[in-house]
């Protein structure tokens, strides 16, 4: 009966070892997409100060990440502002812009 206890409480202390480690995978995995996302867009803003914006649709094709993880990785940057395209004919939001800010 002891040794049952003994094999629960180290899978129980293996079961939390294990979850840190996939956290912190999941928060590295995270943070090299902002990064990843910041430095395209830095770039792109020293290499031609002209074109402040550039469209989600243009930074998936650049920078091989999805919709989904783009718009994560600028919600968790302070250096990438959202900027909203308003159509022209109806007024109406019909794109997210992206653009680096120092």
């Amino acid at each position: 009966m002891r040794l049952l206890e003994v094999v629960a409480n180290l899978a129980e202390i293996l079961t939390a070892v294990i979850a840190g480690i996939a956290y912190l995978s999941y928060k590295h995995d995270q943070d090299k997409k902002r990064e990843k996302l910041e430095v395209y867009l830095r770039s792109e803003r020293q290499a031609n100060p002209a074109k402040h914006t550039h469209t989600i649709l243009n930074v998936m094709a650049e920078v091989a990440l999805t919709y989904d993880e783009i718009l994560k990785a600028s919600f968790k940057s302070s250096h990438i502002e959202r900027v909203v395209h308003k159509n022209r004919d109806t007024g109406l939001a019909d794109d997210i812009l992206l653009r680096y800010k120092d």
